[in-house]
């Protein structure tokens, strides 16, 4: 079955016709209705039960329409990184990101690329940054943006933000008058927590194990936007990588440097086929530049 046939036999899959996808197609019923034929003598398979007008698919031809839409998937990842690496807007670019990202940092990255580049397109999965590695990993997105430390073989980065950690206090709490927060003080306090099995996290744990007192997690959880609302609402106060938490500033919160250093690095992830392209380039530079922004105001 060479690529035409396949076009063929996908077009009359969905349509339920010779006629219907002859129209699709732009071809003659006759012509769509020959090569359907000429598949089912290459394959010697029945994969249509003629009822009028109407082409009923049997079981094999079922099973050949899932691999079929794989094959044109294959070939339109093909075809969109052809587009991308000569610079063509009229593709699709797939984006992995965490969803702690898309209160506010990607949607503006986004606006500012869509001034550029107004025919690009864009498919957005979410996830944690294992599965984006795994993505990234799998050919099945162009970009990702990934955390420190970071090593997969066939995937280059790029530099997104580095940041320190905040604590994150509702506006008007004691703590928000003070110019930074110490680990003591920290302790004293209810906490609302994110990312129970993440490294920074475990840094913090550690830390928290060297004050006398121990500090009560009232709430623990792995969605940013919630850690945030229940702090704004009294629940307790969180530490946060300061990226994270410069999203929600306008939700009644307010944001201390925690006087301990932990680390974040943020890194934009691209297949080495696609690290040169000018639209990773650019999407690094605005996402840099949105983060930055994000960091200072």
């Amino acid at each position: 079955m060479d690529f035409r046939q396949l076009e063929v036999f996908r077009a009359v899959m969905d349509c339920g016709s010779a006629t219907a996808a002859a129209r699709l197609l732009k071809m003659s019923q006759p012509a769509v209705s020959r090569q359907v034929s000429q598949i089912e003598a290459e394959l010697g398979l029945e994969l249509f039960l003629r009822g009028g007008a109407k082409l009923s698919p049997t079981p094999e031809a079922m099973a050949l329409y899932d691999e079929a839409t794989l094959a044109f998937e294959s070939i339109e990842r093909v075809l969109n990184l052809a587009r991308r690496m000569r610079e063509d807007d009229r593709g699709v670019l797939r984006l992995a990101v965490p969803f702690a990202f898309c209160e506010w940092l990607l949607p503006r990255v986004l606006a500012d690329l869509q001034q550029q580049r107004p025919q690009l397109r864009y498919s957005v999965e979410l996830g944690s940054y294992e599965s984006i590695a795994t993505m990234l990993a799998r050919r099945q997105v162009d970009i990702g943006i990934v955390k420190a430390p970071w090593s997969t073989p066939g995937i280059a980065t790029l530099p997104l933000a580095t940041c320190g950690t905040v604590c994150v206090l509702p506006k008007g709490h004691a703590l928000a008058r003070q110019a930074s927060v110490s680990i003591d003080a920290l302790s004293r306090e209810p906490l609302v927590l994110l990312g129970r099995d993440t490294t920074w996290r475990s840094d913090l744990q550690t830390l928290l194990r060297t004050v006398s007192r121990t500090p009560v997690v009232r709430i623990d959880t792995h969605s940013l936007a919630a850690v945030c609302a229940f702090v704004a609402q009294g629940m307790g106060v969180s530490v946060l990588p300061a990226l994270l938490a410069a999203q929600f500033t306008d939700k009644g919160l307010a944001l201390r440097p925690l006087q301990a250093t932990i680390e974040h690095e943020y890194l934009i992830g691209c297949p080495v086929s696609l690290q040169r392209s000018g639209l990773v380039k650019d999407f690094a530079r605005m996402a840099g530049d949105v983060a930055q922004s994000l960091l200072t105001r």
